[in-house]
């Protein structure tokens, strides 16, 4: 299918650093697949994941403006289906939408939005695990940009509990934790978690 086929060539174009090239994939295909008032949730949760590539490859150019135009879209796709799908092993819906959204407000240094979005993320036992993981990582990344350490230790755990093999290769997880724990006195429970991952010394 050429949605699925843009939609992976998009992500690997953003795994190479081509990001111009990624938001141009995605969002060509979104334009000629772009659905109507009676479309079929299968084929706004295509179009939303697409909106998501494009914002992904917009976000790490600094392109706030459009990243937030392609976030008002997904959003909208994602309400109108009312119910998260699983397309072609895609997941999308109110709730991949809601994540996306936490991600980039962290990526765009929005950090207090950011805590507010993740309050109202519906269902989110019905994503993998490892997503659930990572976006604990990002509450986390915004409760420590806000100074609460305690908090974004409290969403670490989070993530661990969901995905604890992945927590000790995620680089970004690693980084925090060892934030922290340089932070941390001897009762926070971060120094376990800390150790857990092989952080010692």
């Amino acid at each position: 299918m050429e949605t699925l086929s843009a939609s992976t060539l998009s992500w690997v174009f953003t795994k190479q650093g081509r990001l111009a090239d990624a938001e141009r994939v995605a969002l060509a295909r979104a334009q000629q697949i772009e659905p109507g008032f009676r479309s079929r949730p299968e084929d706004l949760a295509l179009w939303g994941v697409l909106l998501l590539r494009a914002a992904t490859a917009a976000v790490r150019q600094k392109k706030h403006d459009t990243v937030k135009q392609l976030l008002r879209m997904a959003n909208g796709a994602a309400e109108s289906m009312g119910q998260d799908l699983n397309v072609y092993a895609t997941p999308f819906g109110p709730t991949n939408a809601g994540i996306a959204k936490v991600n980039f407000l962290v990526e765009m240094e929005q950090s207090d939005e950011a805590v507010r979005s993740a309050r109202s993320i519906p269902n989110l036992e019905s994503l993998p695990p490892t997503w659930r993981a990572r976006f604990h990582v990002d509450h986390a990344l915004a409760y420590n940009d806000l100074g609460k350490d305690r908090a974004s230790e409290g969403a670490l755990l989070l993530a661990e509990e969901d995905a604890p093999e992945w927590m000790r290769y995620h680089s970004t997880s690693r980084r925090l934790v060892k934030e922290l724990r340089g932070r941390a006195s001897r009762r926070d429970t971060v120094l376990g978690l800390a150790d857990r991952l092989g952080l010692v010394g």
